[in-house]
């Protein structure tokens, strides 16, 4: 994790440092300038066929951006200064919660430091990465498993998490297991907090009570950013949602401080948020853009309001007026990127698979924060952003509340049966709409206006109770502590499981706190003691079989038996690397339907012989497809959510291979475990 954060922050903080940001705000925006650094020296590298490694691309930005550093130096002589000179100390404080937080609910939940969670998407995550790793080819436009049975073999894809996982294994030659850990705790416990408090700072540059505040409202709210380690996993979201506050800090930054003084910084600060949010995931940008359009409209509404141009009677000097204006410019800007061509795929995905709530439930789910299934409510959280948000309308600052309260109602649309396609693509789309994705948006939207709830309380409390006589930093302290012990509580009962035939229900009564509940999802997930759909046992099998190989040989698997992740996690040479074969080569359609008939097939031996095929790897013989679909199964094994019978008979020329089928001779056994060569 510590060479990680040099990795992240080193050159980014030479680049702010350049454009005159005093350090805290340039050390805790770093992770911008780094990642849009990497990813434009990566994509220019592959253009180039020039191998990508720590020396060929970590080096040269740190030269480049120190080399505009010391420009930048000599050119103005001193750098701009922060008007508040904060504290390091309250940095910190962001960075300490942060850790605290992740040490508890990811890190301690591992079983140790090569412990993985074996989800649908971890296939692309975890063999993308490899395959960075072992091709040197870090690009987004080059973005494939490197699967042979694969048609498309190059394409775009939002990459830099794992373009960044393969610059810490270049920098350390550690296991790419430990760093997918490493780096995803990381981007929890210490970009996203450090990120959040240049949020924070700039939203609240005059008022340090609320800023400390902030420390705690952080990571006060139990899905954010735990549901993307948990979901899918959604990392390509966790590394643009954690640099997304700071993305937002630096525009309103030079906003606040003028534009026309700073349009040049400012232009470079909008290509690289930008540039970041193409290479690590387009959903950071529509998230930018939602937290972005009140507070424009609302320094319209201040600007008309103070002009001297416009005359008494002007209808602008109304802030009504400007408000719905900017809500009509604001809908056709989002009708606009609804039917940009390039954001279709995106837009008008029908994503159903979430929708379980009525529209009460919904409602219900967000107003308590039990935005998780099971999760339990999180009311004290919730309490807080109500009185901040009654605050922020007294400080005439409504809008900071509204971002929040509009991806509420978003998530509430998501999870609705109620809500019809074309509601929840309008609010959604550009999410997938999906609900996990919606709700990390509102809690972070939601942490400024927690934190200056707090405040509020802690000042109340000052002014009634017989404490009054005390610091009001006293109180605060007070409140802050009260409401960390409340909220962060660690402590979780699982109810009995329900009955594996009945719907999955959303709420559900549980003894605990929702932090406990993440810590204990996040321990089912990535225990090594319960069977997987890649087993501990099976992993060690694989790796076995990896040392007994020819370092060259293909190993051609059947992928719903747990091999999908045989390439990604432990380096052994498949075929098949994900178990959707929608666009596989008509020699793998062959091979995988066939493969057993390989001695007496002149097709298939010739396929095989085309492709490489030396080796066949099982790891589940004799598994019953029809136990996959079987909810009371008790033949001892695990599938992913997204393996069922027909997809599993896809590779029926793998399943039918047996110690006495022609062709094949048995090479490593155990239990139901096999590994056969080719003859």
């Amino acid at each position: 994790m510590a060479l990680i954060v040099l990795a992240l922050y080193g050159p980014g903080v030479l680049a702010f440092r350049a454009l005159r940001l005093d350090e805290s705000l340039a050390l805790t925006c770093a992770p911008l300038a780094s990642i849009f650094g990497y990813s434009i020296v990566s994509l220019t590298y592959g253009t180039l066929d020039v191998p990508c490694s720590w020396a060929t691309v970590f080096l040269p930005l740190v030269a480049v951006y120190g080399i505009v550093f010391l420009i930048s130096r000599l050119a103005v002589g001193h750098q701009r200064e922060s008007s508040s000179k904060l504290s390091w100390l309250i940095p910190g404080a962001y960075l300490a919660v942060g850790l605290a937080v992740c040490g508890y609910v990811f890190i301690k939940s591992l079983d140790g430091p090569l412990s993985y969670y074996c989800r649908f998407d971890n296939q692309t995550h975890y063999a993308l990465a490899r395959h960075f790793i072992d091709t040197q080819n870090w690009s987004t436009l080059d973005t494939w498993s490197g699967a042979l049975s694969e048609t498309s073999r190059t394409g775009y894809y939002p990459a830099a998490w794992h373009a960044t996982v393969a610059l810490a294994c270049s920098l350390t030659g550690f296991d790419p297991a430990l760093v997918f850990n490493a780096l995803n705790a990381t981007l929890s416990g210490i970009v996203f907090p450090t990120s959040s408090y240049a949020l924070m700072r700039v939203l609240f540059p005059n008022r340090k009570s609320v800023l400390v505040a902030g420390a705690v409202t952080t990571m006060a709210f139990a899905c954010l950013p735990w549901v993307l380690l948990l979901k899918g996993q959604l990392l390509a979201n966790l590394i643009s949602f954690a640099i997304t506050p700071a993305a937002i800090a630096l525009i309103i930054e030079y906003v606040e401080d003028g534009l026309a003084r700073h349009w040049p910084a400012f232009a470079i600060v909008a290509v690289m948020s930008l540039g970041d949010f193409v290479f690590a995931h387009p959903n950071g940008l529509f998230t930018t853009v939602v937290f972005l359009a009140p507070y424009f409209i609302h320094r319209a509404a201040l600007a008309c309001t103070n002009s001297k141009r416009l005359s008494q009677r002007n209808p602008l000097r109304r802030s009504w007026v400007v408000w719905a204006g900017g809500a009509l410019v604001a809908f056709a800007l989002w009708q606009a990127m609804l039917y940009a061509p390039p954001l279709q795929a995106v837009v008008l995905y029908n994503n159903t698979g979430n929708l379980n709530l009525t529209w009460g439930e919904s409602i219900w789910a967000a107003l308590g924060l039990s935005l998780y299934p099971d999760q339990p409510m999180q009311w004290l959280a919730m309490a807080f952003c109500l009185i901040g948000a009654v605050s922020l309308v007294r400080q005439k600052r409504l809008w900071l509340a509204l971002p929040g309260l509009w991806m509420l109602v978003v998530y509430a649309a998501c999870r609705c049966t109620e809500a019809s396609y074309t509601l929840r693509t309008f609010l959604a789309g550009f999410w997938y709409s999906d609900p996990y994705r919606i709700l990390c948006c509102a809690e972070l939207f939601l942490i400024p206006v927690a934190a200056a709830g707090l405040v509020a309380a802690a000042r109340w409390l000052t002014r009634q109770l017989p404490i009054a006589g005390a610091h009001p930093r006293t109180t605060q302290l007070l409140v802050l502590t009260m409401f960390s012990l409340g909220n962060f509580f660690p402590y979780y009962v699982a109810p009995p499981k329900p009955d594996a035939a009945e719907p999955e229900p959303h709420f559900v009564p549980t003894a605990g706190t929702a932090f406990g509940f993440m810590h204990y999802l996040m321990t089912e997930g990535y225990t090594e003691a319960e069977e997987q759909a890649y087993s501990a046992e099976e992993r060690d099998f694989v790796e076995r079989a990896r040392n007994a190989l020819p370092a060259d040989a293909l190993v051609i698997n059947q992928p719903h038996d747990g091999s999908t992740f045989a390439y990604g996690l432990d380096g052994l040479n498949t075929y098949y690397r994900h178990i959707d074969v929608g666009s596989d080569t008509p020699d793998s359609q062959l091979l995988r339907s066939s493969l057993d008939a390989i001695a007496t097939n002149a097709e298939v031996q010739e396929a095989a012989r085309k492709a490489g095929v030396g080796y066949v790897l099982q790891l589940d013989q004799g598994a019953d497809p029809s136990k996959i679909d079987d909810p009371e199964s008790t033949d001892g094994r695990t599938w992913l959510l997204q393996s069922d019978e027909s997809s599993w008979r896809n590779f029926d020329g793998i399943n039918r291979i047996t110690d006495e089928t022609p062709g094949f001779e048995l090479v490593m056994s155990k239990g139901d475990m096999r590994l056969y060569r080719i003859l």
